[in-house]
């Protein structure tokens, strides 16, 4: 989505092999003369930096162990850095006894830049082993010099075709095609916590069908950017496991942000960003829209940017509404909240709760439950995690802890 910025640029292929009498060599390589071994013709001084050689101070001797591993390291992804380049290869292994030395092993590799993000590429260099391997068990492709000279062509086509179109058709016999697709890999989402909101960033009533996983579709009518997980995860009838693991779909695909749970006790603070909010009409019109109460008329910008503005630390919601007489604008203030916290300009401020240990035995009522709340109190859980936890309002938690002499609150 927003994080992904295209694929980075594939250099080169090349198809290595164990020789039973040179050991390891570079058999085929695109582009000719982009990379140098003891067994290959100097380098063309019009090509790219050749990726093994002495100006490297790594050579393909150097590291052929890795392109052509021991069987410890085949049949899983294997990545090289050398000082230019990044070379990712799933080095294969094949058993028989018609080989020479019993086995079969080789190495399709691709080459990138060294620090470029190629984890695109890793399931299509992992299936193109896989499709060698198939070839060769069903058919010795490999093994008969016929058809695998057909492999120059074939990488020839990998290079130009994935680099240009990011895919890739290659007919290969009347069995087999090779069929490539490179896909964004984008980063694993955060945990999802009981305590936190879902807001839909799209329509997730469109988007979903009667094929959709059952629990997507039976949280979707409670994502409403109110609820936080273990609310959707009661009214849905939905064990919050299973609603927690859905909601990381959705935020791997991009459909939902997390925020917190909206109260009138909350304090938020503005971080710089909010200069883009300043400078972007499209982002101020969507902002007038997004936090006018439905049929009132909306106030001007300027006069939420200065709401926006007047949120600073120790002043929490509720007092902010009477200093700035917010209800007479027409603003809809969660909503308001909620766009500076999507855009990233608004940030949090969290209450946590810390009772030193000297402490620890002042609480003046011994009850079971209040004892339970102990655990909490070591300044590494928050309000809403704990008021989540134990089913308590902030008021009604507050109410509790003034029981507890020498309790410090931090807040962050």
């Amino acid at each position: 989505m927003d994080l992904f910025q295209g694929f980075p640029k594939l250099h080169a292929i090349f198809f290595s092999e164990f020789h039973p009498i040179q050991g390891p060599k570079i058999t085929y390589a695109i582009p000719d003369g982009f990379i140098y071994s003891s067994s290959s013709s100097s380098t063309n001084s019009n090509t790219s930096i050749p990726l093994f050689c002495k100006e490297n101070t790594l050579d393909f001797d150097a590291i052929s162990e890795y392109v052509i591993p021991k069987p410890e390291l085949c049949n899983r992804l294997v990545i090289i850095g050398t000082k230019k380049y990044k070379v990712m290869g799933y080095p294969v292994s094949i058993e028989n006894s018609k080989y020479k030395r019993n086995a079969l092993i080789f190495n399709l590799c691709f080459v990138f830049d060294n620090n470029a993000d190629s984890s695109s590429y890793e399931q299509v260099v992992t299936k193109m082993a896989f499709i060698l391997k198939s070839l060769e068990v069903e058919s010795n492709f490999l093994y008969n010099s016929n058809t695998k000279q057909s492999l120059q062509n074939i990488i020839e086509q990998l290079l130009e075709d994935l680099n240009s179109y990011s895919e890739c058709q290659i007919p290969i016999n009347e069995i087999y095609s090779i069929n490539l697709k490179l896909f964004p890999k984008y980063p694993n989402p955060e945990e999802v916590h009981d305590y936190q909101v879902p807001v839909s960033i799209i329509n997730l009533n469109k988007l979903s069908d009667k094929y959709w996983d059952l629990t997507a579709r039976r949280i979707i009518p409670y994502i409403n950017g109110v609820y936080p997980i273990k609310r959707i995860a009661e009214v849905a009838d939905v064990d919050i496991t299973l609603v927690k693991i859905t909601i990381q779909h959705f935020l791997y695909y991009g459909c939902v942000k997390m925020v917190d749970i909206f109260q009138f006790s909350n304090i938020y603070y503005i971080k710089p960003a909010i200069r883009k909010l300043l400078k972007d009409e499209e982002m101020q019109a969507q902002c007038v829209d997004f936090v006018v109460k439905q049929g009132r008329i909306p106030p001007s910008f300027a006069k939420i940017f200065s709401l926006y503005c007047s949120l600073k630390h120790g002043l929490t919601i509720k007092e902010w509404i009477k200093e700035n007489n917010v209800i007479s604008y027409n603003i809809d203030v969660r909503r308001l909240i909620l766009f500076g916290v999507i855009k990233g300009f608004l940030q949090r401020v969290h209450k946590y709760p810390i009772l030193p240990n000297q402490y620890q035995n002042s609480l003046i009522d011994k009850n079971e439950n209040e004892q339970f709340i102990k655990k909490y109190l070591n300044g590494r859980h928050h309000y809403d995690e704990i008021c989540t936890k134990l089913s308590y309002s902030p008021k009604e938690l507050d109410e509790i802890l003034k029981r507890y002499s020498g309790i410090k609150f931090i807040w962050k």
